[in-house]
């Protein structure tokens, strides 16, 4: 099981816990020209704004990709890492393979505990990123893509790539409680047979005790209303060993769905975070 820390906590991904959802809307990449403008000239508080949104309807932690060529990403990342952590107090989620600014994101995050997205099975991604989480004491999500097979499109192949990387965190001194396997959803649209792949192999990498996660933005791409299919994609692959997802909190439905497969899946017993959410969104109305 994996521990991330914050201001606000611990939150813990893996077997038995609460499915955990991160925001991934604070990707520069898909933000308006004025927004790029804005963070050129040093401001960021429409990113901020999107964490609090996410925040607000239920996510548990922030993904932050500031990877553009118009940007400064050393400067940027810890800056939007800190003012995030400041503003909601939630783990980080540092999705960037910048070494110096992911070096700059984690110092500045000290001593909170914060993850990595992602190291892949290829040797250069490995030999660069691996010994930056040891320094700073990150956890990291594996994407099981290498040079033996490329982006796998078969379970065994994902798996094969995921032993090497494990392979080489045993030489790096890293823990699998630090380890975070993404089980990589594709496009169903383009590729028909890769949601089945993908939750085989989220199953396997469950049964050898480690945690998991996906993107599931990619689910729906190319249909029409993405944002159901990524969803639906996301309810099916939680019973199968799926721990944490990235997701768009502005989702309908997002946070109903999930604490209700949570509990059936009996990772909320007795329904108490479902009951939880269903009270604090339908508080009465105080008379006056």
């Amino acid at each position: 099981m994996v521990k991330l820390t914050s201001r606000i906590g611990e939150l813990h991904i893996g077997h038995g816990q609460p499915t955990v959802l991160i925001n991934d809307q604070l990707r520069v990449m898909d933000q308006s020209a004025d927004v790029l403008a804005e963070l050129r000239a040093g401001r960021i508080d429409r990113l901020l704004e999107l964490a609090r949104r996410g925040q607000s309807v239920g996510v548990d932690m922030v993904d932050i990709l500031v990877n553009h060529e118009d940007l400064d990403e050393v400067d940027l990342l810890p800056r939007i890492a800190v003012a995030v952590h400041n503003t909601i107090g939630c783990p980080i989620a540092l999705d960037s393979r910048h070494p110096e600014a992911l070096a700059a994101a984690l110092e500045a995050l000290q001593p909170y505990k914060a993850l990595i997205n992602s190291v892949t099975a290829e040797m250069d991604s490995i030999e660069t990123l691996l010994p930056i989480a040891k320094a700073y004491g990150a956890a990291v999500v594996a994407m099981p893509i290498g040079h033996r097979h490329g982006l796998p499109r078969t379970v065994s192949a994902r798996i094969e790539e995921l032993e090497i990387f494990l392979e080489a965190t045993e030489r790096h001194g890293i823990a699998r409680d630090d380890i975070i396997v993404d089980t990589i959803c594709l496009a169903s649209s383009a590729e028909p047979d890769s949601m089945r792949v993908t939750l085989e192999t989220t199953r396997a990498v469950s049964q050898m005790g480690l945690a998991t996660m996906l993107g599931i933005g990619n689910a729906g791409f190319g249909m029409p209303l993405p944002t159901r299919i990524d969803l639906a994609y996301l309810i099916a692959a939680i019973p199968w060993g799926l721990n944490a997802a990235l997701v768009d909190p502005a989702t309908e439905g997002l946070i109903e769905s999930v604490r209700a497969i949570d509990f059936l899946t009996n990772s909320d017993p007795y329904g108490l975070r479902y009951i939880e959410h269903y009270r604090a969104r339908h508080k009465p109305e105080s008379s006056t």
